[in-house]
């Protein structure tokens, strides 16, 4: 996603000359810190669904049980919205209001108005979810991508990504959730896309789309109200040890806990 900010493009941490993977290993670790529970997750679930889907035949999704309804729905996103970079979404990211948006832009918008769009769909029918933000090393930054952390009413936590109607498994099948991704990727591990996965329909690189995820896995951003509102006053950022955010945006609560950040059930 390219990022169009207001805030000021004074250069706070310039990137270095080592290769992505070689910054993502240097701050592979987190530093042990345990945080105090003060900012509990609020999800608003089983929200009435807008009268804005109907026209997509939303219902005709609604088939699948358990995990299943987690992969319908994505399908729902991905066969009605595409993705441009260039769209821009507006300043109510509603449901309703990021589709009306997408309906005057060619039916696309960009990754964090679809992921808006799929993490809203799971809540309304039960499954927790959340829009992520994955950014890079540098601070300000000028590419990121937004994807939905997603716990299947199964257990088992999995990364959806609308843009490219992509999850991943392991070697052992199992789902891969945004937090193994990133394990994964240090460990040079393997992944396994699901058959179903293109990028507006051309087709999916595997290769590429991990290449770009090492740039975007250093850090994560979250909302800790989602579910009608998408303020930065309730943003929760996950950075690993040793990197410092001195100089960043002040409303951002920072952590380096891990464990307090992907609380999500």
């Amino acid at each position: 996603m390219k990022l169009v900010t207001r805030r000021s493009r004074r250069v706070i941490k310039q990137l270095h000359e080592e290769s992505r993977f070689e910054i993502l290993k240097k701050y592979s670790k987190y530093d042990g810190k345990k945080e105090k529970d003060r900012c509990p997750v609020k999800m608003v679930m089983d929200r009435t669904a807008p009268d804005i889907l109907q026209k997509y035949g939303y219902s005709e999704y609604l088939t699948g049980v358990g995990d299943e309804r987690a992969f319908k729905l994505l399908d729902f996103v991905c066969d009605n919205f595409g993705h441009t970079s260039d769209a821009r979404l507006p300043s109510d990211h509603s449901l309703a209001a990021v589709i009306k948006r997408a309906e005057e832009q060619d039916m696309k918008t960009n990754c964090r108005g679809l992921s808006l769009i799929l993490s809203e769909l799971l809540r309304m029918n039960g499954i927790r979810a959340r829009h992520v933000t994955c950014k890079p090393y540098e601070e300000p930054f000028s590419d990121c991508h937004v994807v939905v952390d997603c716990l299947l009413p199964s257990g088992a936590r999995v990364m959806l990504d609308p843009t490219y109607r992509l999850y991943l498994k392991d070697d052992k099948g199992e789902y891969v959730s945004l937090e193994g991704l990133r394990e994964g990727i240090l460990r040079a591990e393997s992944f396994r896309p699901n058959s179903g996965a293109s990028y507006n329909g051309t087709g999916f690189d595997l290769d590429g789309y991990i290449e770009y995820m090492t740039k975007n896995v250093l850090r994560f951003n979250t909302n800790r109200k989602p579910g009608g509102t998408d303020s930065v006053f309730s943003e929760i950022e996950l950075v690993p040890g040793g990197y410092t955010t001195k100089g960043y945006p002040w409303m951002i609560r920072y952590t380096t806990d891990p464990v307090y950040f992907w609380r999500i059930g």
